[in-house]
């Protein structure tokens, strides 16, 4: 009987030292990881600036049916916003600023939404020219949400008029994003014709005497940026939403192949060029799924989409993109949530 009793007090002592061991190892973990996501900047209250302080930027002029603001007609009004327990957006912002923590209008704007059931990510771009209702303001351009109100007067914005409800968000200007990539380094892209000519030729760039060619090419950080920037081959902003789209995919693609010892090196670097309104938690929690899960990013989407859009001038003074709301609303849903939300749509 003893020795019975001495084996299983063994056998506990070894498990509890076990335990032990699992639990010192987890925090030192979540101490580290704490300490890498403590990098990243936080966005805390953000102050509004005053409706009678609202400024609309005249765009370019692509012309389109003359219609006064009055009469602007979105088809918004049976947008109802659908969520799903599997899916969380991640809403990432880009935008013209002089820092980090300075706001300005959103240029950039992608629907991260990951699919914990799926194991899917889907990216859904958001026209900067889009013209939608802001509450508590005026019709205006999508963009100009992120400079009234930050972060979350931009997700009220896309809720409103797309159904879409935001659970996140990161952000990142100009400079910034050069910094991350030079961290993350050249991204294997291909180039059309059209768009390496340009990229050799634009007057912006003609002094770094870049050599580029139609098919893949390995861009370094510089070309990244001004590849993700290109409007003027193509279809203007439709195309360069696109182009935001691979170079997203492909640092991705680039950085989940690396081991963790880089990933965490990298961390350094990268995280500080960011602003994020989540908490270490959330962000952990997003982490342990998609890094442990074998997640891919498929399917993308722009929106507004074909057939759904077109161009208008608003008061003669404001060229805009001017959406049927409810068309958008409807395919964007589908997008992100597939056959779920046309379920949900048919019991409506």
């Amino acid at each position: 009987m003893c020795s019975v009793k001495k084996k299983k007090n063994t056998t506990s002592r070894v498990i509890l030292s076990l335990v032990a061991v699992i639990l010192v190892v987890g925090v030192i973990g979540w101490l580290i990881i704490s300490g890498k996501l403590g990098l990243i900047n936080r966005i805390g209250n953000e102050n509004r600036i005053d409706p009678s302080q609202e400024t609309f930027d005249p765009g370019e002029n692509n012309g389109g049916e003359a219609i006064n603001a009055n009469d602007v007609d979105l088809n918004n009004d049976d947008i109802k916003t659908f969520t799903a327990d599997d899916v969380k957006n991640i809403l990432m912002i880009g935008y013209d600023g002089d820092s980090i923590n300075t706001r300005g209008r959103s240029d950039t704007m992608i629907i991260c939404s990951v699919n914990t059931k799926t194991k899917d990510i889907k990216l859904t771009s958001l026209m900067r020219d889009m013209y939608v209702q802001i509450p508590g303001y005026s019709k205006n351009r999508l963009n100009a949400a992120y400079i009234f109100g930050g972060m979350s007067l931009l997700d009220e914005v896309i809720e409103k008029n797309f159904g879409v409800k935001i659970d996140g968000n990161i952000a990142v200007n100009f400079d910034s994003f050069l910094e991350a990539m030079t961290a993350v380094g050249n991204l294997d892209i291909e180039l059309t014709k059209q768009e390496a000519t340009h990229l050799n030729s634009d007057e912006a760039y003609r002094q770094l005497k870049w050599n580029l060619a139609e098919g893949v090419n390995s861009l370094t950080p510089e070309q990244v940026l001004a590849y993700s920037r290109i409007r003027k081959v193509g279809q203007g902003d439709f195309d360069r939403t696109e182009r935001q789209r691979k170079v997203i995919i492909a640092a991705f693609n680039k950085v989940k192949k690396l081991p963790l010892t880089e990933i965490l090196s990298l961390a350094d670097k990268v995280l500080p060029c960011f602003a994020t309104d989540m908490n270490n938690g959330t962000i952990l929690g997003y982490i342990t799924k998609v890094g442990g899960g074998n997640y891919s990013i498929g399917d993308t989407l722009r929106v507004p989409v074909d057939g759904a859009w077109k161009y208008a001038m608003i008061d003669g003074t404001r060229s805009v993109v001017l959406p049927d709301l409810q068309k958008n609303s409807e395919a964007i849903k589908e997008f992100i949530y597939g056959q779920t939300a046309q379920d949900a749509a048919g019991k409506q």
